[in-house]
């Protein structure tokens, strides 16, 4: 018979202040524990290894993008990588997504700041369904427009979506982080209406919004969520159930995130505590890699089996704080971006 064991705890090597976990050990013989840290509705599995498995890899520059003369990167932003090894470069100085190829020749830009077809306000998050077509978020305008990979043609908009970021899994369907409900995500196809699925934290509303910011990935026809703020990330299917939830190696140190009110002349403030732990993520092949804020001065570069959430190593960053950054293990590169340049690097063994 399989037994449930529920008792309280507090880390031994770690100053938690108030806060106290409800660890559940599950099955006379597999071992698995879970948390539920104070505040959230779901109980997050801990990982076989609670600290960081460093792996020593070498990394060695091929070149920096741009390569031409008269293509300039205006401003640090995000980016995206093509199944095919392209770059796609959210440049906000000039509001284009620009378009380099594997070897880092420019190819084409997308976009620019303006209220016309095809122009941006403030994009926030970009995409690329197979090699063919770049989807670009402006949050802003409150729309996603659609484009045409190699010829750069604006295909159709999609109005009416206040989304902070937004992907597309290969089969079509489409998540976002959601911010004007109370739910976590918005997901929908085109053949069916957009519901609004998941819930982190315990009597989740509007107000929380700025607790669970972050990122997003499509792995399969499922998402795979990376709170900024929180030491766990967490798979959903299209229908909201958990596939799981997964501690990060920063949960035995991390503080939990805080909303606290503010007093004002015209009312009250709100105030967030609480240090941005994952940055920019993606899934490469099968493997998620998570920009880690290790420590004020130590990122990593964070991999786990994107299909159960296992964290399999670490990847030191060694150039300290960067504006972004992202590492593909099939591959073996990594993407440095500078202040108008983005570096990048062979990762050798």
């Amino acid at each position: 018979m399989t037994q449930i064991s529920v008792f309280m705890r507090k880390r031994d090597q770690v100053k938690w202040g108030a806060l106290w976990l409800l660890l559940v050990t599950i099955g006379c013989n597999s071992g698995t524990e879970y948390v539920t840290l104070e505040g959230l509705a779901i109980p997050v599995q801990l990982q076989a290894n609670v600290e960081r498995e460093w792996r020593q890899v070498s990394l060695r520059q091929l070149y920096e993008v741009p390569r031409e003369s008269g293509i300039e990167l205006y401003m640090p932003g995000p980016f995206r990588i093509g199944s095919d090894g392209a770059l796609y470069y959210m440049d906000p100085g000039d509001m284009k997504i620009k378009h380099f190829d594997a070897d880092g020749y420019f190819k084409h830009s997308y976009g620019g700041l303006g209220e016309g077809p095809g122009e941006f306000r403030v994009f926030t998050e970009a995409g690329i369904l197979g090699d063919s077509v770049l989807y670009v978020t402006d949050f802003t305008r409150r729309a996603i427009s659609f484009f045409a990979v190699d010829s750069s043609t604006l295909l159709y908009r999609i109005p009416n979506i206040h989304a902070h970021k937004y992907r597309i899994t290969q089969g079509g369907r489409a998540y976002w982080i959601d911010l004007e409900s109370d739910s976590l995500l918005g997901t929908s196809t085109s053949k069916h209406d957009a519901r609004f699925i998941g819930s982190m934290i315990k009597g989740q509303s509007a107000v929380h919004r700025s607790l669970t910011g972050g990122h997003i990935a499509p792995y399969q026809e499922d998402i795979v969520y990376i709170p900024s703020k929180y030491p766990i990330l967490i798979r959903y299917d299209s229908a909201g159930t958990v596939i799981y939830a997964r501690t990060t190696p920063d949960f035995e140190t991390a503080e939990l995130p805080s909303l606290e009110r503010l007093d004002t002349a015209a009312g009250f403030g709100t105030l967030v505590r609480g240090r941005s732990l994952n940055g920019h993520s993606e899934i490469y092949g099968d493997k998620l890699v998570v920009y880690a804020n290790v420590a004020a001065s130590e990122k990593a570069f964070d991999v786990y089996d994107a299909a159960t959430g296992n964290y399999e190593y670490s990847v030191s960053v060694p150039w300290g704080r960067i504006h972004f950054g992202s590492y593909d293990p099939m591959r073996k590169r990594v993407w440095q971006v500078r202040d108008t340049t983005v570096a990048v690097y062979a990762v050798d063994p």
